[in-house]
């Protein structure tokens, strides 16, 4: 069993919270500031927000204050998830409780300032430039939330706006997005000088958003709303600071004499240690040298704007269906950037969604996160391909887009004669490659949708990435929700006949592959069913403050079974071929497709 520290301390403080031990309660709280700055500790905190709702334990206030004021990014993340749990409370004590603590955070972020300065300049400072910073601070909280704000609205205004004229809306908009952060970038405070998101996956401490590119975007037009993604780029502030803190030397010593440990004394925080290792002394000072000129950007971006544009893809030019391969766009970007040369510039493509409860599907994300984690520490071929989502509150967020994929809607529409197997057949040069990642990819979702009764597979929730996996997106319909309240989607998971006939059909060694994958990841989560058992146990412990709706009616021992945790191997195998043999081409799956065509011209 691989559980984690911070998994077994959670678990702990669950049962010591359910059998009422208030002393065995409080010591977990407290091991739990030994993970405070553990990026595992972000993916429990909707749990630990949620612990708060219900107990409005004072030692938990303090444990979640003190992480807040860590970063910015840390700020955020709490504030985000407290609104998204307390914004449809129908406990009014408890949102009266939740109300004030978020109020009460607000306050402190405007006047918790941690100063790089020597003790000397920070006496100046508190003497001379106090009052300032506090303002600048609340002009910047009030600056970061409009900003949020209408990116968000953003997503319902453009279903009112007709789809011919969205492409210049959108321009428009983004222009005036842009020039929002820009505003943002003349504050004393680096970490000030651009929008915060609070990333959980990938690199985390680049949250700082210094410029999103205007003429690159895509709108997503639903039936009730316009998610859409935009590509943006995003430092971190510490690297900012490092980069201030060498030109400050720079004015006072000779660069041939500048002392290593005059630059790394200034550095305090975990965050801020690991971007100072990544310079030697030499690259510190040509980048100082170099010096980002924050009063010159707005010209910058007037000259850079048809460097911006040359980035677009013509698809007509690239005959792949997914058109120019993401890495070769993001080098493209960072090397017209002004800021491709610091080490934590990141370009993100990111989806925008109002007017949908992100919640349901990030219980389950943080799940298959998980899941992914422990199929890689035991070598399993099994693929999965877990994402980024950021509460932003109970019914909008902001997710992480998918790179390199293609939905298999776009595939049909486009391919409309052709079966997926001769689609990979002239799709991919390497046949035998693709089909394998499929395999594998096919079975680590199989897996995914059976253990948490995914539904809403139709094909514009399924991608095909340029390697041959496939992607499966949108868990907004998992465990007890279901489109409409109408049981379509009865089967286990969706295994059509073009997706057998893509393996090479029952008996074949591919199918096989397949089905032996599945009994594989079951066999080991087997041996992690509590731990995964963890993250629903702390959001349900106390079924009449439930926020979510996909645990309404939810039974916890039914979940339990699926895991099978106690059967041995050879009935576990029984078990697979069962599962696959209910999902082979299963009438109400394709009925489903039927449905999901004539309703919403989804093309199966």
């Amino acid at each position: 069993m691989s559980i984690t520290p911070l998994n077994r301390i959670m678990s702990q403080l669950l049962s010591s919270l359910l059998e009422k031990q208030e002393q065995c309660f409080e010591q977990n709280i407290f091991g739990l500031y030994n993970y405070i700055s553990d990026p595992e500790f972000d993916q429990f905190l909707f749990q630990l927000c949620f612990l708060y709702y219900v107990t409005e334990n004072k030692q938990l206030k303090e444990l979640l204050y003190n992480y807040a004021f860590i970063n910015n990014s840390n700020y955020y993340r709490l504030e985000w998830t407290l609104k998204a749990l307390n914004e449809d409370s129908q406990y009014e004590k408890v949102k009266i409780g939740y109300t004030n603590f978020l109020e009460f955070l607000r306050k402190e972020f405007i006047v918790h300032y941690q100063s790089q300065k020597s003790d000397e300049q920070k006496c100046i400072i508190v003497l001379n430039l106090d009052e300032l910073i506090k303002k600048n601070r609340k002009i910047y909280a009030e600056k970061q939330e409009n900003i949020m704000f209408s990116l968000i609205e953003q997503s319902l205004r453009l279903k009112k706006i007709e789809i011919e004229k969205q492409k210049d809306h959108m321009s428009k908009f983004l222009l005036h997005i842009n020039q929002m952060i820009n505003s943002l970038r003349f504050s004393d405070q680096l970490e000030l000088r651009g929008l915060t998101i609070p990333f959980n996956y990938g690199n985390q401490d680049s949250y700082l958003i210094v410029n999103l590119l205007e003429d690159e975007f895509t709108c997503y037009n639903t039936a009730k709303r316009v998610p859409y993604k935009i590509i943006i780029e995003t430092v971190n502030p510490n690297e900012l600071q490092l980069i201030e803190s060498v030109n400050e030397l720079l004015l006072n010593n000779l660069p041939e004499l500048i002392p290593i440990y005059d630059i790394e004394k200034e550095m305090k925080t975990i965050s801020q240690i690991k971007i100072y290792q990544q310079y030697n002394i030499e690259e510190l000072k040509k980048l100082a040298l170099r010096k980002i000129d924050f009063q010159k950007f707005n010209n910058f971006q007037s000259q850079n704007k048809m460097k911006e544009k040359d980035i677009n893809v013509s698809k007509s030019s690239n005959k792949s269906i997914w058109g120019e391969d993401w890495n070769i766009t993001k080098q493209r970007i960072k090397q017209n950037s002004q800021y491709g040369n610091l080490k934590s510039h990141d370009v993100r493509q990111i989806i925008i969604k109002g007017g949908d409860d992100l919640r349901n599907e990030l219980l389950i994300m943080q799940m298959m996160k998980r899941i992914d984690e422990i199929f890689k520490q035991k070598q399993l071929k099994l693929f999965l391909r877990p994402y980024d989502i950021i509460l932003t509150s109970a019914n909008s967020g902001i997710l992480e887009y998918i790179p390199n994929t293609v939905s298999l809607d776009k595939i049909k529409r486009e391919n409309q004669n052709i079966s997926l197997k001769q689609f990979y057949l002239k799709n991919f040069e390497n046949f035998q490659e693709a089909q394998k990642n499929f395999a594998e990819s096919l079975a680590g979702y199989s897996l995914i949708c059976y253990l948490f009764q995914l539904k809403d597979r139709h094909n514009g929730n399924i991608l095909i990435d340029n390697k041959g996996h496939i992607i499966h997106i949108d868990f907004g319909f998992v465990l007890t929700l279901t489109p409409g309240n109408i049981g379509f989607e009865s089967a286990p998971f969706k295994l059509i006949s073009e997706y057998e006939e893509l393996l090479g059909g029952k008996g074949n060694d591919m199918f096989t592959y397949y089905q032996i994958l599945i009994f594989s990841g079951l066999a080991i989560l087997q041996e992690n069913t509590q731990e995964l058992l963890t993250y629903v146990k702390l959001m349900h412990f106390s079924p009449k403050h439930n926020l979510l709706a996909c645990l309404e009616n939810f039974n916890l021992n039914e979940f339990k079974k699926r895991f099978h945790e106690n059967i041995g191997q050879n009935k576990l195998y029984e078990t697979v071929t069962n599962l696959v043999e209910q999902s082979r081409d299963s009438w109400k799956t394709v009925l489903y497709d039927y449905f999901q065509y004539q309703t919403n011209t989804i093309y199966y």
